[in-house]
């Protein structure tokens, strides 16, 4: 079951944006549930955990909508994000919560449709995400790659850090693999991975901060970014971005 959260103080807004919501064509009552919050502290308290899509009001009383999907983030990493308002334009600091979509309210009907059928797309396709194998000591692992937060080059291998969001965590918080970094990167790239240094690979959705010197993950550990690999390294953070977070 796929799990949509709208949070609007505004009532009007709320139901507006469900009624949408239902009559996307991508939209299937069968595996989806929407759920409506009139507050960001009410939809932190409840289900933060259990979001695949959440659409957030920008200006809500008590917890504005990036204060809500800041804290929906400290552990939840996959749900897609868009942010909605008619008045609050976006801000440096919102990428640090990877919205995926901005929605103005007051804008064409049919431009918010066509952005609503895009986050339904893209929350399906973050459901069937790919995942990698990887060996360690004679045990294979098939590991969803956003389990992943980041990769480290070791002498006979990779040791492969995961998010405490993984299923895994608990009995491995690090799998030392034996297969190269090198080779795990030529399949890792393409699904949102970057090298801010040659021993590192890192996932870029769960980069927490970012400077132009070094990043912190979302487990808090800082990476450096080294002098040879910083501008293909920002250049391939502003890459990702710019491709998920578009004005509707």
């Amino acid at each position: 079951m796929f799990n949509i959260v709208i949070c609007d103080d505004s009532e009007i807004d709320l139901l507006q944006m469900k009624g949408f919501i239902e009559s996307c064509p991508e939209f299937d009552a069968r595996t989806m549930q929407i759920k409506t919050f009139s507050s960001g502290v009410s939809y932190i308290e409840e289900m933060k955990e259990n979001t695949d899509l959440l659409l957030t009001d920008m200006q809500m009383e008590l917890m504005n909508g990036f204060e809500t999907a800041r804290e929906m983030r400290r552990i939840n990493q996959t749900a897609v994000l868009c942010f909605c308002s008619s008045v609050v334009t976006p801000q440096a600091e919102h990428f640090e919560v990877m919205p995926y979509r901005y929605i103005i309210k007051n804008s064409d009907v049919e431009r918010i449709k066509t952005t609503i059928r895009e986050l339904i797309v893209e929350m399906k396709h973050r459901k069937e995400q790919k995942t990698i194998e990887l060996v360690s000591d004679g045990v294979a692992f098939l590991v969803p790659v956003n389990d992943i937060l980041y990769l480290e080059k070791q002498k006979h291998g990779t040791k492969v850090t995961l998010s405490v969001s993984s299923p895994l965590y608990k009995s491995y918080a690090n799998i030392s693999s034996r297969e190269k970094l090198a080779d795990l990167a030529e399949e890792l790239k393409p699904e949102g991975f970057a090298s801010p240094h040659s021993s590192y690979l890192v996932n870029i959705r769960k980069i927490f901060t970012i400077s132009n010197e070094s990043i912190t993950m979302e487990n808090e550990q800082i990476i450096s970014i080294s002098r040879g690999n910083k501008e293909n390294f920002h250049h391939e953070f502003s890459k990702y971005f710019s491709k998920k977070y578009r004005r509707s």
